[in-house]
């Protein structure tokens, strides 16, 4: 399963935002029956329960800061999706709390689609540096029109950035039984010219409720045309609709506020011209090849129309009322603008399938993979239960097979030591010992959940060695521990046949007599016990002169089930914490525990200036 985590202004009631995120939500359910693959997609919503009831989905509150980042750090796709999200028009917050996001989904090493968005406007000098920083993080950039794809070109970005459209484009609208049972209330008489009006409030207005008043009334009482005010953000729209209402002789209509996307979209349908304050209201009259004439509070407005060689009838803080009107006229009546409006429209439409196309790819390349690189080492991607069946497996084989247990130590030496590295990617298993190599496996192309540790896994195997018979040789430690160590084991696995015991400080002279003590015991499974580096060396060299299935590299292992050395307790176990533990029961141990915040240093430094 694919966790896929979407974020944007969601769950504000916002009908181009809910749009948007409704053709998401719909296609990516289109990719999991088409591919049979199963994904979990987490919405960022400031109404998660709304968000979750209308789209059958996950939510979680966007204002929780600390549910944000543990629900980014469980996803594979962050997806920023749709709307016009960079940009400080309305306020820096906004600009660097998505921002925010980004950085911490790459943080967490995680793909980042930057998803058919608006760019800009970002004023500031110091607002860009930190944007261009940052959005060069992403993996995929698409943007919706010339005007972002530009400014991000300026920035001289090294991304590929695609052009594509607003998602939007690709909402499908309710039939038209549908539409009929939903107008059936408003009793609008559909056989002269209706007019659509979309506002919305605006802080920098200039006697705009009275202009839009006026522009209304001259509508209904000179043309004899229906006006209709088309709420696209709930309550908010709803207050100034009648403010504008309050200020009319006449007497227009009002659609509810409670309208879902692919409802409003089928009742534009009835509409012959919309005039809009916001993007999405121009945005579903283009869809259903409807004229338009746009009042633009906001640079994305004017990059819209653009594309339709349009320009804005005015602004939000200064419009002309007879300048609107001979827009609308003229809209009306210019027979080729229709035309102009469905061709613009089909390759818009296209444009919006890109995005998805690239999302699409994302997903199919996003894949488990069977191992990774941390630092030169390979890691075998593989949790507890899957390594102890493979090791189980490793018995049926003719050859040896052998497994390390690298940890954040002995990738750290191996930085120093290429021929240590060698030697551990040499195996036939690498199992992830360790939180610390389990938290930099995230940086590196594949999330891994759970640590494998040595002693675990060689536990874990004993009583499955005690049931298909196999031999055990243990060998390392010091004398007399590796015989407490079968002692102990044979107390608590007491059909387990341990066939052979001999220490780990022999010299060189003794290891020909040492490997063949092994093979005369004819054992299955050795377990090597001689500390770190030592005991993969020894392997390495040895491999070839062995007659065992199964080869393990267990360090202190034999030191605890001989009772020489106390393990950390469950609690410090479970939460990753054992290193901690032996810091301070070992305090002598210092000088090894500062490859922890070293590995730490090199892995974040690898992966956000690269070098890997």
């Amino acid at each position: 399963m694919k966790n896929i985590v979407i974020s944007g202004y969601y769950g504000q009631l916002n009908t181009g935002d809910e749009a948007i995120l409704r053709v998401l939500i719909d296609r990516l359910r289109e990719y999991e029956r088409q591919e049979n693959e199963d994904l979990n997609v987490v919405v960022l919503s400031s109404r998660p329960q709304l968000t979750s009831k209308i789209y059958s989905v996950d939510s979680v509150n966007r204002k929780k800061i600390w549910e944000v980042v543990k629900t980014i750090k469980r996803c594979d796709i962050f997806i920023s999706g749709g709307g016009s999200l960079f940009q400080n028009e309305t306020s820096n917050r906004s600009l660097y709390y998505y921002l925010f996001q980004i950085f911490l989904a790459k943080l967490f090493g995680k793909k980042v689609f930057i998803f058919s968005q608006g760019i800009g406007p970002i004023k500031k000098w110091y607002n860009i540096l930190i944007f261009k920083h940052i959005i060069k993080l992403a993996d995929y950039i698409t943007v919706r029109d010339y005007d972002s794809f530009d400014l991000l070109h300026r920035l001289k970005l090294k991304n590929k950035i695609d052009l594509s459209a607003d998602p939007a484009f690709l909402l499908n609208p309710c039939c038209e039984k549908r539409v009929e049972k939903l107008l059936q209330t408003y009793n609008i008489d559909l056989s002269k010219k209706t007019i659509g009006i979309v506002v919305r409030k605006w802080k920098k207005e200039k006697d705009m409720t009275d202009k839009i008043a006026q522009i209304a009334d001259i509508l209904i009482e000179n043309e004899g045309y229906n006006v209709v005010f088309i709420p696209f953000q709930g309550k908010w729209d709803i207050i100034k609709i009648n403010e504008i209402i309050s200020k009319m002789k006449n007497k227009p209509y009002i659609l509810s506020e409670s309208f879902q996307p692919h409802e409003l979209l089928g009742i534009f349908r009835c509409f012959d011209l919309i005039v809009g304050m916001r993007l999405h209201s121009l945005i579903f009259a283009s869809k259903m090849n409807k004229r338009f004439v746009g009042i633009s509070y906001d640079p994305k407005i004017d990059s819209f129309l653009k594309m339709y060689g349009l320009k804005p009838a005015g602004y939000v803080d200064s419009f002309d009322v007879n300048n609107v009107l001979l827009n609308i006229q003229y809209m009306l009546n210019e027979s080729k603008i229709q035309k102009k409006i469905e061709q613009i429209t089909i390759n818009m439409i296209q444009r919006a399938e890109k995005s998805f196309e690239i999302l699409k790819e994302a997903l199919s390349t996003t894949r488990k993979r069977k191992n990774i690189n941390i630092l030169g080492v390979r890691i075998d991607c593989i949790n507890f239960n899957k390594a102890k069946k493979k090791c189980i497996d490793f018995l049926s084989s003719s050859s040896p097979k052998v497994v390390f247990t690298p940890n954040v130590e002995m990738i750290m030496l191996s930085q120093r030591d290429e021929k240590f590295k060698k030697i551990l990617n040499s195996s036939d298993l690498n199992v992830p010992d360790g939180i610390g190599v389990v938290w930099a496996s995230k940086y590196f192309g594949e999330k891994l959940y759970e640590r494998v540790t040595g002693f675990d896994l060689m536990m874990s195997l004993m009583p499955e060695l005690e049931k298909k018979r196999a031999r055990v040789f243990l060998l390392g430690a010091k004398p007399g521990i590796a015989e407490k160590a079968k002692e102990n084991l044979l107390k608590q696995f007491k059909n387990l046949e341990i066939c052979g015991i001999y220490h780990g400080y022999f010299s060189e002279e003794e290891n020909n007599t040492v490997v063949e003590i092994i093979n005369s015991s004819k054992a299955d499974v050795l377990f090597v016990a001689m500390g770190m580096k030592k005991q993969e060396e020894w392997i390495y060299k040895n491999k070839k002169k062995l007659k065992c299935k199964l080869i393990m590299g267990v360090g202190g292992s034999l030191d605890v089930l001989s009772g020489e050395v106390k393990r950390a307790p469950k609690m410090f176990q479970r939460l990753g914490l054992e290193w901690f533990y032996r810091l301070i029961t070992q305090p002598w141990r210092f000088k090894r525990m500062l490859a922890l915040p070293k590995f730490v240093f090199v892995v974040l430094k690898n992966r956000i200036f690269g070098g890997r």
